[in-house]
């Protein structure tokens, strides 16, 4: 028989769970999985962003490379094919010319700008970066002085989005201490943290920092034996560097793999150990004409 004190226990002690009881654990998991779900995406982003970084990176190696190697910075893509094309300073990497990977962490190509003086040849090169480099590109540096420099080469990723909702994935910060437009370069690129309205990523080239990979100075003496005046001209720069008299010795500091040649005072080549033309390098060189 069935008392009355026994209809009346409570639910708790009986098997199992009360709705009670899982309706808090299922907001318990409900809390958990969507703290999971935004902890990935804020790892995935992280991810992303440190890639596309050290893609930079490793693009300004191989920029800094050929310059190395070939006495100038590779044009610009300008038709998106992944080749450099001669003449254009503003484009796409031309990471087919460079043997790179062709996009970054959010499989976009990179803006790419350089200097125009830096892209015919080692002569012209030094002598445009020992000038002090001037006009396009120029950057704002927001680890350093709101006051936009002028650089040898800069780069940009668009990052994840179009942060400031332009229509352009390159985006133009115009408030704050530090602003710039990575869509145009207009009136200078901009190197930033990730805020609000800007989640691009920059890297550039200082002209002080190629100069010191790509124009190695060399002594070159000349002695001239002869009974005639005789004229040392730089091949590589078109320009005189100067006049020898009969039994004078000049000096010259010269960029290395310049091409020198020795002329008479009508422009003729004079014999000379070694022959000229020569494109000189190492520290140093002797010219003797006899």
């Amino acid at each position: 028989m069935i008392t009355d004190a026994v209809r009346r226990r409570p639910l708790s002690n009986a098997n199992g769970f009360t709705l009670l009881e899982i309706a808090v654990v299922m907001v318990i998991i409900g809390i958990l999985t969507g703290g999971g779900i935004s902890l990935m995406r804020i790892l995935t982003e992280r991810k992303a962003r440190n890639a596309t970084a050290d893609y930079l990176q490793q693009v300004r190696t191989a920029l800094v490379g050929f310059a190395v190697d070939n006495g100038r910075l590779p044009w610009a893509d300008g038709n998106g094919d992944g080749t450099a094309d001669t003449g254009t300073t503003r484009g796409t990497l031309p990471y087919l010319t460079l043997q790179l990977p062709p996009s970054d962490a959010y499989r976009r190509t990179l803006n790419y700008e350089i200097n125009a003086n830096l892209a015919a040849n080692r002569a012209v090169t030094c002598s445009a970066l020992r000038a002090g480099l001037a006009g396009r590109p120029q950057v704002v540096d927001a680890d350093g002085s709101a006051t936009a420099f002028s650089v040898a080469a800069v780069l940009v990723s668009a990052g994840p989005m179009d942060a400031d909702s332009s229509g352009d994935v390159f985006d133009d910060l115009t408030a704050g201490a530090f602003q710039g437009n990575n869509a145009t370069g207009t009136p200078a690129y901009l190197r930033h943290p990730p805020v609000q309205d800007f989640d691009d990523l920059t890297a550039y080239i200082g002209g002080n920092e190629l100069s010191a990979e790509v124009c190695d100075d060399l002594d070159l003496a000349v002695n001239n034996n002869s009974s005639a005046t005789v004229r040392v001209f730089d091949a590589s720069q078109g320009t005189y560097l100067g006049n020898i008299g009969p039994g004078g010795t000049a000096s010259y500091v010269i960029i290395s793999a310049t091409r020198i040649e020795v002329r008479d005072m009508g422009g003729n080549p004079v014999t000379s150990t070694p022959p000229t033309p020569i494109t000189l390098a190492g520290d140093g060189a002797t010219i003797n004409i006899p």
